[in-house]
């Protein structure tokens, strides 16, 4: 703590190459690092393991999608068709009894991350780019 009142005051007595200073002290102690997924819930590799049989190797998208809800397979469709061939994940559509939601599965079977329905596209193609790797 004392540190950084020092900091401060070294960047207010200095101006901006105090500033630096106070910044180069103060950084050393947080990292903004931004997630490696993006859902709204995630989970550590190998801690939640899929609820449907994926062959090993191969991502997957586990659909929950509650009866009547085309927007949702429409927008499904239209992220997956942004990733290349190759990266398409195995889809598994099931019947949900309550909200719409998708969980990926990493190339070892375990459960990642989920999403609810509207999801990002961008954030659920990213996290599916990933997984693949």
């Amino acid at each position: 703590m004392r540190t950084a009142a020092v900091a401060l005051v070294a960047a207010a007595v200095l101006g901006v190459p105090g500033a630096a200073v106070a910044h180069g002290v103060l950084a050393r102690r947080t990292t903004l690092g931004l997630p490696a997924l993006h859902g709204q819930v995630t989970w550590k590799a190998g801690s939640h393991p899929s609820p449907v049989a994926v062959p090993r190797g191969r991502t997957a998208v586990v659909a929950y999608v509650a009866r009547g809800c085309k927007d949702c397979l429409a927008e499904l469709q239209f992220t997956l068709r942004q990733l290349p061939q190759h990266l398409r994940p195995l889809v598994v559509r099931r019947v949900a009894t309550g909200a719409s939601l998708l969980l990926l599965v990493d190339r070892r079977g375990n459960v990642r991350t989920g999403y609810t329905f509207p999801f990002a596209p961008a954030f659920v193609e990213g996290d599916l780019r990933a997984l693949a790797r």
